[in-house]
């Protein structure tokens, strides 16, 4: 069951330490919230959002879960969900049920479902939306990796230009000093001389350079994609937590046998103790006894002298009584005995 509150600022006391880059409002939605608590063990529980915005919420939680530990939230209403990282916890209020979290989302958006929105969600969505194009086209115009190429073979140096044959030289004969020296008739030599010299030159053809290819650039190095950032981040919460929890077993183990030595102690003081009181009272008790004994006896004792001398008085009066009868004295007037009277039927 959802209660959706009309969407409006949160109160001061109500904020926790995420970087408020949108507005926060007051926003109640059921989310299903699920990773790894403190311990390792997984869960997943239906939990309700206290305040929203762009980068994250506050939700309450029964489960304890430590700051930097990653988290995945749904959304069944809006039909969308987003990985986060817890960036506080509060202590739980006495005798309720469960404590509150805060958590940021790794990627920014309107995962709640909120209806009507502030008006800087839109701006956030709109700028989220302005970088990221200028990334897909770069990443669509990256050309694809080339690869390396190996060590260039050696170019052969261009030839030299193909130049006209070389005119061959005539030599002039010599003078001779004459006086008059007819001019000579051109010879066939000469003539010939005269025909390659004024011969027209051979065209020099035109030398093409090779096309110069310019140096193969590297191909660009890609950064870590999200996926791979978001395995690193719950790799190092992983660790993390491993490692608290070997910090909590190892104090836990030294609590354990500092609370055993001192249950000993005290139980063998508490020992001690009752060893002790029981022998105070079993010599008080033996002496009280020893006592009574003693009285007894003393009593006994004078009880039996007084009836041994009382028997011993009897005795003797008996004695003296028997003696008296049996033995008559000379001279000793003899009592007469008066009858007895006789008994009437």
């Amino acid at each position: 069951m959802e209660n959706n509150s009309s969407p409006h600022a949160a109160k001061p006391h109500d904020s926790f330490s995420v970087q408020r880059r949108s507005t926060r409002i007051d926003y109640i939605t059921t989310v299903l919230l699920s990773g790894k608590d403190g311990s390792g063990t997984p869960f997943r529980e239906y939990t309700q959002t206290a305040i929203v915005n762009m980068h994250g919420c506050k939700v309450r939680t029964s489960y304890r879960i430590l700051v930097g530990m990653l988290v995945t939230l749904e959304c069944p209403k809006a039909g969308a969900s987003g990985k986060g990282v817890c960036v506080k916890v509060w202590d739980p209020a006495p005798g309720v049920a469960g404590h509150e979290i805060a958590v940021q989302l790794i990627k920014p958006q309107n995962l709640w479902g909120v209806p009507n929105p502030p008006a800087d969600w839109e701006t956030v969505a709109k700028a989220m939306a302005q970088a990221r194009a200028p990334q897909a086209d770069n990443a669509a115009a990256r050309p694809a990796p080339t690869p390396v190429p190996g060590p260039r073979p050696a170019v052969a140096a261009p030839r030299p230009p193909a130049t006209a044959p070389a005119t061959p030289v005539v030599t002039p004969p010599p003078v001779v000093p004459t006086a008059a020296v007819p001019p000579l008739a051109p010879t066939a030599a000469a003539t010939h001389v005269v025909a390659v010299n004024t011969a027209p030159p051979v065209p020099t053809p035109a030398v093409v350079a090779p096309p110069v290819t310019p140096p193969a650039r590297p191909a660009p190095v890609a950064g870590p994609t999200i996926e791979q950032r978001l395995a690193e981040l719950e790799r190092r919460s992983t660790k993390l937590v491993e490692s608290v929890l070997d910090i909590l077993r190892g104090q836990a183990e030294e609590y354990t046998r500092s609370s055993l030595e001192e249950f000993r102690q005290q139980m063998d003081a508490l020992i001690q103790d009752a060893e002790t009181r029981m022998r105070q009272t079993f010599q008080q008790a033996y002496e009280e006894s020893a006592g009574s004994l003693i009285g007894l006896r003393t009593d006994l004792m004078e009880q039996m002298a007084s009836r041994g001398a009382q028997l011993i008085r009897s005795t003797e009066d008996t004695l003296r009584t028997r003696l008296r009868a049996n033995v008559t004295i000379p001279g000793t007037p003899v009592a007469v005995k008066a009858p007895e009277p006789v008994a009437k039927k």
